[in-house]
């Protein structure tokens, strides 16, 4: 815990334990630290080039202790033309039968897709009312969660790095014509049949990075929001379950509104708050925007590159 403690003092992630309960400051603490391990991962040399099931994830044990073991990828950022070439050449290596080491291809980008939805599953892991929930919840939860939690890291990612559009560690930023150059390669042009659902999508993730811009939403803020937004008591849980998600919605809401009174007083603390929780359904209009998105790509992909989306990806989205 003494570790913990000076990680969360270096990073300015304690609050003011005079105004906010200890228990309150130790969990946003916490939050911060996994969030920093998740993104310290993000940036690093580990780069699988296979990755478990959906189910197998949930249960695997956490890959987030390799966060230390790795150091920062090298060569960054691609230019446009370099990401295209070495993302082709993970999808050739994904869509063949034989096994092929990434690290012996020197490819320094990632399925970005597949890796955000292990990292944004290792997130979900670590909050302990997951833990309380019967494994059908889980599941539940874990589908209609994870694209959240990984277009809230990408976005405020990017958001930190000063840019006003998605963009990964690896330099590629989401534009309508950086999309189809790529997308083209993998679908043989059938793209350009309805870009309308490209660029619907496109706009979702720029309503997104325009608030977060515009409101300068904070770590502490946002880990937060992240936190609510996956505390959604939707119709498919049990009883139990929604019943678990509901109180912890309540208790992440109560805090983010006290952290809102604590750092813009009694007067604004409120509209802060109220104008934080509406990001909440920017998020979510994304999440069906590129759910979308994907099903489109995965009708018109040609059946040679048919697994690069693969069952990970089919499960979160539900693209069956």
């Amino acid at each position: 815990m003494p570790k913990l403690e000076k990680h969360k003092k270096e990073n300015e992630y304690s609050i003011d334990k005079c105004r906010i309960s200890n228990y309150s400051n130790r969990l946003i603490g916490n939050l911060c630290y996994i969030d920093s391990q998740i993104l310290k991962l993000r940036n690093s040399t580990y780069n699988p080039s296979s990755f478990p099931s959906f189910e197998q994830l949930l249960h695997a044990p956490s890959v987030l202790h390799l966060a230390g073991k790795y150091g920062p990828m090298s060569g960054w950022p691609l230019t446009i033309q370099e990401f295209g070439e070495k993302q082709q050449q993970l999808n050739i290596t994904c869509c063949t039968e034989d096994s092929v080491s990434i690290s012996n291809l020197s490819v320094n980008t990632k399925h970005w897709l597949k890796f955000d939805i292990m990292l944004s599953i290792e997130f979900l892991k670590t909050l302990d009312f997951f833990q309380y929930l019967k494994h059908s919840d889980q599941i539940v939860l874990a589908k209609k969660s994870t694209i959240i939690i990984e277009s809230m890291i990408f976005a405020y990612t990017s958001f930190q790095n000063k840019s006003a559009c998605f963009k990964s560690p690896d330099g590629f930023y989401i534009d309508i014509q950086n999309m189809i150059d790529i997308i083209d390669v993998f679908t043989e042009g059938n793209i350009r049949k309805n870009e309308n659902v490209l660029r619907d999508h496109l706009k979702s993730s720029q309503n997104v990075m325009g608030y977060l811009i515009q409101e300068n939403v904070t770590k502490k803020e946002f880990i937060l929001l992240q936190t609510i937004a996956i505390c959604d008591p939707i119709v498919d849980l049990s009883e139990e379950g929604r019943e678990i998600i509901r109180k912890n919605r309540q208790k992440y809401s109560r805090i983010l509104l006290d952290l809102c009174l604590l750092e813009y007083g009694k007067r604004n603390g409120p509209s802060r708050f109220v104008t934080l929780i509406s990001f909440i359904n920017l998020i979510i209009f994304y999440r069906d925007t590129f759910r979308n998105f994907m099903l489109f790509s995965k009708i018109n992909t040609p059946s040679k590159f048919s697994k690069t989306i693969g069952p990970l990806e089919n499960a979160v989205l539900e693209l069956y």
